[in-house]
């Protein structure tokens, strides 16, 4: 805006130069007669009967919104202000997640985005990852800030989120996303499909709609026995090994725990590292129960239980509330071999 007064500025000077020097200039039987005095005052004249007539036209007939662009501006002023004010509160008080979330979301608004990651990161460390909103907003600023970021950390972020809140609608959009830069059309169609049963807003709707016909098309061609596939069938040829497992925690155990513990039931790959193969998460209020892992419960669609032919189921009762091994955790173990168990621990 300013940049736009001075160029009008500008263009005004330019004009009263134009129009005044005539003036200046001393004309046969015209100009000779008159004094420096007499053209000095017309060109005064001159100038402010241009400048006002300038200035009356414009405020007249511009459609310019002076009073929401100063309104926009002083938001912009009040805003960083805020900033400002809660990134020196939390300078004095960096274990305060509720004001590292709302630093973060405000980043994001901002298109801050990288600022927003580091914000996100603080209360997702805080909270050791089980801040829901921490998880979410910590893959959304990822996948802002890098969209490649779906197919690696911000994909597993979301995975984690929907293992824990299956029906939330941001981490369904996106984990969607992810499912589809991974190649898993069945996994990305099944979240819009959930998104989609939310009733989003008709605009958001069309679009869900769209895609998922264009899935639908996709996975009819590449499915055995095309569009005349059952939906029995398409389940079976997605979802091919599965464990099932019972849960029960020995009464010695189930006396220390003062109140209902978040219990991890997982398979890991014997033979290697990296994020579970499949993984779901309960409490120590649900025992005994009843358990089936499968390729769906994969944190990476890329890497489930149908990529090894071993795995080692372990059940984990968290303190910490982390699904990451901690000291003084209770867990148990199997070891399960696709070519020799039943699919029963």
């Amino acid at each position: 805006m300013t940049g736009f007064v001075i160029g009008c500025a500008a263009m005004l000077i330019a004009a009263l130069v134009w129009i005044t020097l005539p003036l200046w200039r001393p004309r046969e039987n015209v100009d000779l007669n008159a004094s420096r005095r007499e053209r000095r005052i017309s060109s005064i004249g001159v100038i402010a009967a241009v400048s006002v007539t300038a200035v009356a036209m414009y405020a007249g007939l511009s459609n310019w919104n002076w009073k929401a662009t100063e309104t926009v501006a002083q938001q912009s002023a009040s805003i960083e202000d805020m900033l400002s004010r809660l990134e020196a509160r939390l300078a004095a008080n960096p274990n305060d997640v509720d004001g590292w979330l709302l630093l973060g979301r405000s980043n994001v608004a901002l298109q801050r985005f990288a600022p927003a990651v580091d914000a996100y990161q603080h209360a997702y460390d805080l909270t050791r990852g089980e801040n829901l909103d921490a998880v979410i907003g910590l893959g959304e600023s990822l996948a802002l800030l890098d969209e490649t970021s779906l197919a690696g950390r911000a994909g597993e972020l979301f995975n984690v989120a929907l293992a824990r809140s299956p029906n939330n609608p941001k981490a369904l959009w996106y984990g969607s996303v992810a499912a589809l830069q991974t190649g898993n059309l069945r996994l990305g169609h099944d979240r819009l499909q959930s998104l989609l049963a939310q009733n989003p807003p008709p605009q958001l709707r069309d679009i869900l709609q769209r895609q998922i016909q264009a899935l639908d098309e996709q996975l009819a061609d590449e499915t055995p026995g095309g569009v005349g596939s059952t939906p029995a069938q398409i389940e079976q040829t997605e979802h091919k090994r599965s464990i099932h497992a019972t849960i029960s925690i020995a009464p010695a155990i189930t006396q220390q725990l003062k109140s209902p513990t978040p219990l991890f039931v997982l398979a890991r790959d014997p033979a290697g590292g990296g994020p579970p193969l499949a993984v779901q998460r309960h409490t120590s209020a649900e025992a005994p129960f009843s358990v089936e892992l499968s390729e769906a419960d994969a944190m990476v669609p890329s890497r489930s239980i149908a990529t090894v032919p071993r795995v080692k189921v372990v059940a984990r009762l968290s303190l910490s509330g982390a699904p990451q091994e901690h000291s003084g955790d209770f867990y148990g173990e199997a070891d399960y071999d696709f070519s020799k168990d039943t699919g029963t621990l």
